[in-house]
């Protein structure tokens, strides 16, 4: 593995333990301002949720090393492993009694892997 894939691995763990601990520790509550806040009439809450998986599959797909143009088999796969992460980590929420899960946090999670796997095809 050359060193640059595995500065892409070590990124992409601490990304990855970053977005479980978002989704495990009690940080957000229902009257935090967070999820008051509108940017054109979406709850800023849920834009967080969509962005904060773009990055993820970017490193993802360079830590992966799979090209998305050229191994369409293995894109979909990495494509499906981000989708069951996102997934994962909102229904992790419905367990936890301090967390709530939320459907619309499910699918700005889902778009946002989605979305950054779009933008990063090669």
């Amino acid at each position: 593995m050359n060193l640059l894939r595995l500065k892409y691995k070590f990124f992409f763990l601490i990304y990855t333990v970053v977005l479980i601990l978002l989704a495990v520790l009690p940080i957000n509550s229902s009257e935090s301002a967070i999820n008051n806040t509108n940017v054109v009439s979406i709850r800023l809450d849920y834009l967080l949720h969509f962005a904060v998986f773009i990055p993820w599959m970017f490193l993802l797909r360079r830590y992966s090393g799979v090209s998305f143009r050229a191994d369409a088999g293995k894109a979909v796969l990495l494509l499906l492993a981000g989708i069951g992460f996102a997934v994962a980590n909102e229904a992790v929420q419905y367990v936890l009694p301090y967390r709530a899960f939320n459907i619309n946090d499910l699918v700005a999670n889902s778009v946002g892997v989605v979305l950054g796997a779009g933008m990063f095809l090669r």
